[in-house]
């Protein structure tokens, strides 16, 4: 059955998908409709494919490009491509519908691509997507817009007017590409990687293993699938067990399941943004103690991936929210300060009222009078800019207190007075000041860490 592919999911291609649609301005579309079909658009894109072959152009042509170099979601395909540059302002089904219809001709063809920068019109989508359906093939339809994304994304045109580089790497309006250091990489070497975290998850059915890997964050999507084959092996045969009751049950046997995390770098793992999950299930495991599939957008082997389209872009979004050490620190801690002297003076009264030495309507209103400005600091310190690695514990320790220290205070509130009785408030107000001064004592135990 044929498909209508997203651009990102031909893997040389998938750099597209961390250019926003709103990154492309009325200028750098008005300037990918001016590129040249063969003097700029095929060369950029068997730039990308890496093919340095050349279609022969006349009257034998079948595709503009033919090549084998094309994977989608990892699997190799024939690919042909239509394209369509600067001469086309519309582009209409007379201009290519017998270029569709001479793509049939094409041997066990995988996909067919349209690439036009001129406005496409209704007919000609009509007439490709018809012939790729009847060559039994998948199908992309690449516009100006993502013609702009795709060339920006590989630095093909200049991503602030949408002009083509030239071979110094300026654009007509004289931006300069900016210089990128060469990533070079031994023939031999091997790809590798680490396993940062490996958990037994294993039952009395099934033997199950769940792993994080860290790898190079510029391995592309094939060596990092050769990595998933390698680390699903050798998590088959692991003997770790989480204890020796599990231990006796399994023993020496081979794993059942295996779940894999990857991740480019450590932020990946602290912000839950993995580049891709995967699932192995031993064929061979019974129905009923099959866990619940990935549904992943990809198969390789027995292998089952689900590539996490919008890394890039949850990547750019966690990058834009982190602050430097000095930062989160100057933030939180004049708020902890605050915070700190509130909670004590709270607990104060509190034990004045437990002596007798304050009414319960005195302590209330007391408690009351400070609330605001407790709440005023708890909204504050959710704009404490994302941690780094080094000051993340010291952080999350300073929260839960700042949690804490709101607790104490939403019990006497308003609305604390009529969701819990008299009873209730107290004991829960004792509770929290054990939990106050146990968070302290973990502040200190973590801030002696950061330095």
């Amino acid at each position: 059955m044929s498909l209508l592919i997203k651009i990102h999911e031909i893997d040389e291609f998938s750099g597209a998908k961390a250019i926003p649609d709103g990154a492309i301005s009325e200028e750098i579309l008005l300037n990918i409709k001016n590129l040249d079909e063969k003097k700029e658009i095929e060369p950029f894109i068997r730039e990308i494919l890496y093919d340095p072959n050349e279609t022969p152009h006349g009257p034998t042509e079948i595709a503009d490009i033919l090549t084998n170099h094309v994977h989608v979601r990892g699997e190799k395909r024939l690919a042909a491509f239509v394209l369509k540059g600067k001469s086309f302002r519309k582009v209409r089904s007379r201009d290519v519908s017998h270029q569709f219809a001479k793509l049939r001709q094409i041997p066990d063809l995988g996909l067919m691509i349209f690439l036009a920068v001129g406005n496409i019109q209704d007919d000609a989508q009509r007439d490709f997507v018809q012939n790729a359906i009847d060559a039994g093939c998948d199908y992309l339809i690449i516009d100006a817009q993502d013609c702009a994304r795709l060339f920006i994304a590989y630095e093909k045109i200049c991503p602030k007017d949408g002009t083509a580089y030239d071979e110094s790497g300026t654009c007509q309006q004289g931006h300069q590409l900016d210089d990128c250091l060469p990533l070079e990489m031994e023939v031999r070497e091997k790809a590798r990687y680490n396993i940062v975290k490996q958990s037994d998850l294993s039952h009395a059915g099934a033997k199950r293993y769940s792993a994080t890997i860290l790898l190079d964050r510029h391995y592309t999507r094939e060596v990092i699938r050769t990595i998933i084959q390698k680390a699903t092996e050798k998590l088959k045969d692991s003997n770790y067990y989480r204890n020796e009751r599990v231990k006796s049950r399994w023993g020496q046997t081979p794993a059942h399941v295996i779940w894999l995390f990857i991740a480019s770098d450590p932020e990946d793992i602290q912000n839950v943004n993995w580049v891709c999950r995967t699932s192995w299930i031993d064929p061979s495991l019974t129905e009923h103690m099959r866990p619940i599939g990935l549904k992943g957008n990809e198969k390789f082997g027995d292998i089952e991936i689900l590539w996490n389209d919008e890394y890039k872009q949850y990547k750019d979004l966690f990058v834009s929210l982190s602050g430097t050490k000095e930062q989160v620190l100057d933030a939180i801690n004049p708020i902890l300060e605050e915070m700190v002297t509130l909670a004590k003076r709270a607990i104060m009264h509190f034990e004045e009222y437990c002596r007798r030495e304050l009414s319960e309507s005195e302590f209330i209103s007391k408690m009351q009078e400070m609330e605001p400005k407790v709440t005023e600091l708890l909204l504050k310190s959710d704009n404490i800019p994302e941690p780094p690695l080094d000051c993340k514990d010291y952080d999350q320790a300073c929260q839960l207190v700042f949690a804490t220290i709101s607790a104490m205070f939403l019990y006497y509130s308003k609305k604390g007075l009529e969701t819990w009785s008299k009873k209730n408030r107290d004991f829960l107000m004792q509770d929290d000041i054990k939990r106050f001064y146990n968070g302290l004592e973990r502040i200190k135990f973590e801030e002696n860490k950061l330095h």
